[in-house]
């Protein structure tokens, strides 16, 4: 809360005192001013701070004439810090565990290779297979029933799997 109350102040003021746009119409308020009148700036950037500064001096004097309203706003501020720092706390305890999880992980893919190996844990996994005996299979037999076997007939010829080479003249 404090920090929007500061920021919405360095913003006015920082506002307030840059120089004004030639050109730029202000709105005439319904009742004009010896200065609307004279075509000068409605409001003098020091009068501006002086206003400010005499109203900062107001604030630190609240607690005097109000000392009730500033030890309940003491008791929430403190009530507020309390609560930011565990939410903090919890953040930081968050990211930590982040980070530590991502350099284990880091580490445990850097251990898994060898050094002079050059193939990674995803190369060295098996590649996909269909699964044997199940599946749409089993799943078809307990629909329609088993298969029927067909029958066992031997090729003619049984050709190698994988060619031979041609034999030399003896």
């Amino acid at each position: 809360m404090f920090f929007l109350l500061r920021v919405a102040f360095w913003l006015t003021l920082v506002l307030i005192l840059l120089p004004s746009i030639p050109g730029l119409q202000l709105s005439q308020p319904h009742a004009p001013g010896p200065s609307a009148a004279s075509g000068a700036a409605p409001v003098d950037p020091l009068q501006a701070l002086s206003a400010a500064g005499s109203a900062m001096s107001d604030a630190r004097g609240f607690c005097d004439r109000q000392p009730q309203a500033c030890a309940i706003g003491s008791e929430i501020a403190t009530t507020l810090g309390t609560r930011a720092e565990a939410g903090a706390r919890l953040l930081l305890n968050y990211i930590g565990e982040q980070i530590t999880e991502q350099k284990r992980k880091v580490a445990e893919r850097a251990n898994a290779n060898a050094p002079g190996d050059t193939l990674t844990a995803h190369d060295l996994s098996p590649a996909w297979q269909a699964p044997a005996n199940g599946g749409v299979e089993a799943e078809n037999a307990t629909i329609f029933g088993p298969p029927v076997a067909a029958p066992a007939t031997a090729p003619a010829t049984a050709s190698p799997a994988v060619p031979t080479p041609p034999r030399r003249p003896s």
